[in-house]
């Protein structure tokens, strides 16, 4: 009998000591391991967000010094600088921004290229991308555009200037509204950083000119004729990347200019190159600014029947590199890497939606590219798929 009376008690004493471990410990070891993970969460906010280095991956082997100034006499500094916290990251998720982009010309696989950078950033802030706008290097279509986005709700506008003077009042309403305004290179005239935009993203545009002209110069032994064009507009980025180049030309013992060949339309390059042919028949080498001019520029050389004339810019899109690669009148170019500029554009404008002070004027490295290291340039420098005609030309090497 009495063995059946401590049964009892031993079944009391066994589950109150269950309830102890499992009921009432339990719960307070996972309230203080969950205390001890909001408190290492709250540290990671403070550090840069990794999306951002992984973003940049592959351009730092291409960032070298910086050596000239911007257009107002301040020094421009790497992207680098241009980072967002996980904290900040949070902030930015939670304002709903909506953003617009008023473009200078669209320019087939750059544009693509510099959007996608554009849409990866946002997309990982949570910003609406409601749309772009292609004036193609109109004031007019500028400014309407500038208008539309504002009228569909844009908190941010993204602007490429055209023109210093005239796209001062094109980009006016922007700040005349109260919303914010983020710009690709090239400063309205009296527009004042902090006060009239939040930061400038754009290439570094001294490489761009000293890597051009070192593909100009590449095999030339004996005093060599040069067509150079140059974009005749207060384009200020262009402006400095054109000066650039003439002067490493004119220091170059091999190299002489004997025609200035200035346009404001791209298309226009193919007329003046024909008449720079005609008036100069030993031009051997030419300057063609951007990709498109240049592009142009090579095909006068082919209806006047110049293979011998090789031509260098900035920029990179599939009719460029398709030139490159079978032997055309384009020798090389300059990727301003359209894609980190997007990205860094994207990121400018998160900096507006948290109100955040921006670095004054950013800068992405240059990347030249030759028949040598296309692939490797484009997956670094634009991050959509090689264009299927490339693809078919690299095959054919």
């Amino acid at each position: 009998m009495k063995k059946w009376i401590f049964i009892p008690i031993i079944v009391v004493v066994v589950a109150v000591i269950l309830v102890y471990f499992f009921i009432i410990r339990a719960p307070k070891e996972e309230i203080v391991e969950e205390v001890e993970e909001v408190e290492e969460v709250a540290v990671d906010k403070d550090q840069i967000d990794p999306w951002i280095f992984e973003m940049r991956k592959g351009l730092d082997p291409y960032r070298g010094e910086i050596n000239y100034k911007t257009e107002n006499g301040l020094d421009p500094t790497w992207d680098t600088e241009l980072v967002l916290t996980i904290g900040e990251v949070e902030r930015i998720r939670a304002t709903n921004t909506k953003v617009g982009f008023v473009m200078d010309a669209a320019a087939g696989d750059y544009t693509t290229a510099q959007l996608k950078g554009m849409q990866d950033v946002f997309d990982h802030l949570g910003i609406d991308f409601i749309g772009e706008v292609d004036p193609q290097f109109d004031v007019a279509k500028e400014k309407a555009g500038v208008e539309d986005l504002l009228t569909m709700g844009a908190d941010v506008i993204i602007g490429a200037p055209i023109d210093a003077v005239a796209s001062a009042e094109s980009f006016r309403t922007v700040g005349e509204q109260g919303k914010k305004f983020v710009i690709w290179s090239n400063i309205p005239q009296g527009y004042e950083h902090g006060r009239d935009f939040v930061g400038i993203a754009s290439a570094m545009a001294e490489d761009l000119g000293k890597f051009t002209v070192d593909m100009l110069a590449e095999g030339i032994t004996e005093k060599t004729e040069v067509a150079y064009f140059f974009f005749d507009a207060s384009f200020w980025v262009v402006n400095i990347i054109d000066a650039a180049v003439k002067k490493a030309i004119e220091d170059n013992p091999y190299l002489e200019i004997v025609e200035e060949l200035g346009f404001t339309v791209e298309s226009e390059a193919f007329d003046l190159m024909s008449a720079a042919i005609l008036r100069h028949p030993n031009i051997k080498r030419a300057y063609g600014v951007w990709m498109v001019p240049a592009t142009f520029a090579a095909d006068a050389a082919v209806q006047m029947n110049r293979p011998d004339i090789k031509i260098a810019a900035f920029g990179i899109d599939a009719p460029t590199l398709v030139n490159i690669l079978t032997d055309g009148n384009i020798i090389g170019t300059t990727s301003d890497d359209p894609y980190h500029i997007g990205a860094n554009l994207g990121l400018l404008v998160g900096y507006a939606a948290i109100d955040k002070k921006a670095p004054f004027f950013t800068i992405t490295p240059a990347l030249p590219m030759t028949k040598d290291n296309i692939e490797e340039i484009w997956a670094i420098a634009n991050k959509i798929p090689l264009p299927e005609m490339v693809i078919q030309a690299l095959e054919q090497q």
